[in-house]
């Protein structure tokens, strides 16, 4: 029975789990609600005992219970208050907001007051409470909508009505207050604040009275209104008006001092100028929220008076003015040094040449570097055979400052002696800043100092009295939006002189910024403002334009990456500049442009100028872009602009050619029809590319050599006259390494060698250098007879070869003050330039000749010394360890040294007969230990440097000459001598050996000796 019974129990549990569940929850829920009502009533009885600090704590922890956080308002005003916990809550928000106004917390007892209309609003008493918090608060909007809730509720209720007509005639809602006055008077014609307020509504609107009549009438009301007495309208009327003076109260604006220049202007330029305006622009939409309006006036009453301002100023720095010079048009020049420092010799290439992008950040200026020519050199004389004869290494390199070295004047020594000479003529393309600097300390000394002073003074005053003419004109203002388009128009105005350096950039940066702002450009076909306005608003934005063009195209040569497989794409330059390129306004103002182009009259004289300007751009661009037919078509349109003013404006007997030149740019800063001409010829070019790569891509390498070998400079003819077509062919780089890496797939390492020789000595552009002495170096590796040298054309190419390389090398070790990664981080020049002085030293003249020749040293003529080349590779490891590049390109430097080194060791038979033997193992023991780091740190031999280099992973192929350099002559016994024995660096190194992977490539014989 008790067993059946049991099972019984649980047999029921288990059958109704559900009824089970809702029982405890009733009960649960049944306990919360007596809890809650049970402190909802304590809390009742201390408020009315007056305890109100205690009252409020108990309503406090009332709405912390369960059940009144789990109490949520349905959303259904038809269901009102069922939930206990609702009504709860809706009580203690109630009662909250009560205790809050008693003690004058009007802020809090609105606050609650809200929380409860948002769980019932059918209580017009609610309503009118919050209208009346409001009223105290001058919240008058607020107001209004709560006692026009209350009437919603309840029409009747006349507190409400009666606040109603008070708010609206306060908030000015004239014809709404006399609809609720006539709804009052229709209650109770003898209302006197309706009969009073709708007698002052008509007197300030008597159109109004009209207006109602209708309504009145309607009402049946009586047509003549009830007398009030003056001292009840006064007090009435001073009731609303005293709401509405602390309205007006509220609403008006603190007056705040005007804006300031965040960077204030210390220099009268117009770079300082730019630069303090866009500093300003910066403060404002970066700093902390609340953020000052861009339409707030910028106060410059401070520089009203230029004279005072500058007494404060008088110890600034020296200032860059614009200088019309009598030749170019331009340069900038600074005060204290002469005139003709920045006068600029327009060389061959745009400002991004190796030595030229190199230079900026090197250790000297050109100046510095031609006044210290002459004492270098005078240096080197006095240092004579003992400078090219010492051994390249360095003792303690690590613990003395390193000495500005001139890489130029060092590596020239080694070569040998007919490799010396190179003709002024045929310079490479690292030669162009020295020519430059010398230039510049030649000519500048026939010029008077006095002369050059009167000019400097007029074109710095000048700009002075430009910049503060401009301030004058802008001390009214709009704000720094404004500002920035009027210094855009008027410096727009100067675009074509020469502006000082950083200009540009500060300029375009403002045009961005400010175009950002700007929904759009003036229509110039509409004319829906003056014309001067259009057309100053389109010179401004054709000259930030044409600057943000020529950016694209030096990032374009800078960063172009090029390779025989990767051909030029149209979507090319959206990968270079980003997925924004060109802008979100650039299009769209290229098209305004254009429109403005076809408005003769809108720029009179000028319009010629113009015109030719905005489809140069045009052009320019859309060749960026790869759009090549549209491209030739604006071209052309230049071209017939040109030729037709041309034909117009000549002079008999007179060769008159029109040309607009834009000093501000670095790439086709000139615009005539011989630069249109070379443009269209490099159009051409860059669409016969497409088919070289198709050739490339399908194997015809033969028909790609005799397509692009002709474009080479290779006779005598002028090389200047060739660079300048071939540096504005966009995509030369392409063409260059397609050429080589045709010749290297056919094996012709003979014409590659010469063709890459000729294309490195055109090409400046840092990818493509490193590229071009890839597929050198690869030609002389693969030509193990060394023909290749042996047949060059001519001399001159190979002195040329040699003196690039050195260009080269100077230009990558000079980059940095700090040890980084080099400008070109290449090794192959050095290891290029050993082959040319190996092959001289091997093939033109004997080695012991060339040194006795050279040497001409009594103390050192018994002392055999390194050959060139050898000295050549330990010198380019020394100075490379300096900087802890040795181990750069995964080491290939020192493991083209290892593998040099090992021949040498090799070539002797016996231990003793080789010259410099201890030279040679020092050099490779040095070499081992950057490339793998043997011996370790602790137990490496003295005269080892610590180069502080990246290891690299040592290979199979690596390890076998290691193995055998380290290995004992003689297999170790246990009583052998401490030198003859394995030491525990030995050891661990033949440990790393054996876990070097491929194991089945081994030799059977080396592995088993192993």
């Amino acid at each position: 029975q008790i067993r059946i019974a049991a099972l019984n129990a649980s047999s029921a549990v288990e059958d109704d789990p559900e009824g089970t569940l809702k029982s405890h929850k009733s009960q649960t829920k049944e306990a919360q609600e007596a809890e809650a009502f049970a402190l909802y009533h304590q809390a009742l009885d201390l408020q009315k005992h007056d305890l109100f600090d205690e009252s409020a704590k108990a309503y406090h922890e009332l709405l912390e219970t369960r059940l009144l956080r789990e109490a949520v308002a349905s959303g259904d005003e038809r269901e009102g208050l069922k939930h206990p916990g609702l009504m709860l809550k809706y009580s203690t928000y109630k009662n909250l907001a009560q205790l809050a106004a008693q003690r004058d917390d009007i802020e809090t007892a609105m606050e609650f007051y809200l929380e409860a209309v948002l769980l019932d609003s059918t209580d017009v008493n609610l309503w009118y409470k919050i209208g009346h918090v409001a009223l105290r608060l001058t919240r008058l909007p607020l107001a209004r909508h709560a006692f026009e809730e209350g009437l919603a509720c309840n029409p009747d209720h006349w507190p409400c009505l009666d606040n109603l007509i008070t708010v609206l005639y306060t908030l000015s809602d004239y014809t709404t207050c006399l609809y609720f006055i006539c709804k009052a008077l229709e209650k109770d014609n003898c209302y006197s604040k309706g009969l009073v307020i709708k007698e002052k509504i008509f007197e300030e609107q008597p159109c109004l009275r009209r207006d109602s009549l209708r309504m009145f009438l309607k009402g049946d009301l009586p047509v003549c209104d009830l007398p009030v007495s003056a001292s009840e309208t006064q007090t009435i009327l001073e009731e609303a008006l005293e709401l509405r003076r602390k309205r007006q109260a509220l609403m008006a604006r603190k007056t705040e001092p005007d804006l300031k220049l965040a960077q204030p202007i210390s220099l009268f330029t117009w770079k300082s100028l730019g630069e303090s305006l866009m500093a300003t622009y910066l403060h404002l939409t970066t700093c902390e929220p609340p953020r000052p309006s861009l339409g707030k006036r910028i106060d410059l009453l401070e520089y009203q008076d230029l004279d005072q301002h500058l007494e404060s100023q008088a110890n600034s720095a020296p200032i860059s003015v614009l200088h019309p010079s009598p030749v170019s048009s331009n340069p900038l020049v600074p005060l204290t040094e002469p005139l003709l420092m920045y006068t600029p010799l327009t060389p061959n290439f745009p400002s991004l040449t190796v030595l030229e992008s190199v230079n900026s950040a090197g250790d000297a200026s050109g100046a510095d570097k031609s006044k210290k020519g002459l004492k270098r050199k005078k240096i080197t004389e006095e240092t004579g055979e003992t400078a090219k004869r010492r051994s390249a290494r360095v003792r303690n390199t690590k613990c003395k400052k390193e000495e500005k070295v001139d890489f130029q004047e060092l590596l020239v020594k080694f070569l040998p002696s007919r490799l010396r000479k190179l003709d002024p003529e045929e310079e490479g393309p690292f030669n162009h800043y020295e020519i430059q600097s010398t230039a510049k300390e030649e000519n500048s000394q026939p010029l008077g100092s006095h002369r050059m002073s009167l000019d400097l003074t007029v074109c710095m005053e000048s700009e002075k009295q430009d910049v503060h003419k401009f301030l004058l004109a802008n001390l009214s203002n709009g704000g720094i939006l404004e500002l920035m388009m009027r210094y855009l128009k008027v410096i727009s105005q100067k675009f074509l002189v020469k502006w000082p350096p950083g200009l540009p950039e500060v300029v375009l940066d403002i045009y961005n910024n400010w175009r950002k702002h700007s929904s759009s450009l003036p229509n110039p076909l509409l004319r829906d403002c003056h014309n001067q306005h259009i057309r100053e608003m389109m010179l401004m934005s054709l000259s930030c334009m044409e600057l943000q063009l020529d950016q694209w195209l030096l990032a374009k040569g800078k960063s172009s990456m090029v390779s025989p497989r990767n051909g030029p794409s149209a979507s090319s330059a959206n990968g270079k500049f980003g997925p924004d390129f060109p802008g979100t306004h650039f299009l769209g103002d290229l098209l305004q442009l254009s429109f403005a182009s076809s408005e003769r009259d809108l720029f009179e004289a000028s319009w010629l100028q113009f015109a030719v300007r905005v489809y140069w751009l045009k052009a320019r661009f859309l060749a960026l872009q790869g759009e090549m037919e549209q491209a030739l078509e604006n071209y052309d349109v230049c071209t017939e602009m040109l030729q037709h003013s041309a034909a117009l404006e000549a002079v008999p007997d007179s060769d008159k050619r029109v040309v607009i030149r834009l000093p501000n740019l670095h790439v086709d800063s000139v615009v005539s029809l011989e630069e249109i001409d070379k443009n269209l010829k490099s159009l051409e070019r860059c669409q016969s590319l497409e088919e070289l790569q198709r050739l490339y891509e399908a194997g015809d390498y033969r028909a790609v050599v005799q397509l692009l070998r002709p474009t080479l400079c290779l006779n005598g003819d002028s090389r200047t006259e060739h660079l300048e077509l071939a540096i504005s062919i966009p995509e030369r780089p392409a063409q260059l390494l397609l050429l080589q890496d045709s010749l290297l797939r056919l094996k012709d390492y003979q014409q590659c060698l010469e063709c890459s020789e000729v294309a490195l000595n055109e090409e400046e552009w840092v990818a493509t250098v490193t590229q071009l002495l890839q597929g050198i170096n690869h030609s002389l590796s693969a030509d193990s007879s060394s023909s290749s040298l042996s047949e060059v054309s001519a001399l001159p190419n190979l002195i040329r070869l040699s003196h690039n390389l050195i260009q080269i090398i100077d230009s990558s070790m000079v980059v940095q003050e700090e040890p980084k990664e080099p400008f070109v981080s290449s090794v192959l020049p050095w290891i290029i330039l050993h082959r040319i002085i190996q092959h001289e030293e091997e093939n033109v003249q004997p080695l012991c000749c060339q040194h006795e020749e050279q040497l001409q040293n009594p103390q050192e003529g018994d002392t055999p010394m390194l050959p060139p080349s050898l000295m050549l590779l330990n010198t380019a490891h020394e100075y490379l360890g300096r900087r802890s590049w040795c181990c750069n390109s995964d080491g290939a430097l020192l493991k083209f040294y290892v593998r040099v080194l090992q021949k040498e060791l090799l070539a002797s038979t016996t231990e003793d007969t080789h010259p410099y033997k201890e030279e040679l193992e020092t050099a490779l023991e040095q070499c081992f230990y950057c490339l793998y780091g043997f011996p370790s740190k602790k137990s490496k031999a003295r005269y080892l440097e610590e180069h502080s280099t990246q290891q690299v992973e040592l290979i199979w192929e690596d390890a076998l000459f290691m193995f055998e350099y380290f290995k004992p002559k003689t297999l170790p016994e246990f009583d052998s001598y401490k030198t003859s024995t394995v030491s525990a660096d030995l050891a661990n190194l033949l440990k790393k050996m054996a876990t070097i992977p491929t194991l089945s490539h081994y030799p059977s014989d080396f592995s088993c000796e192993l």
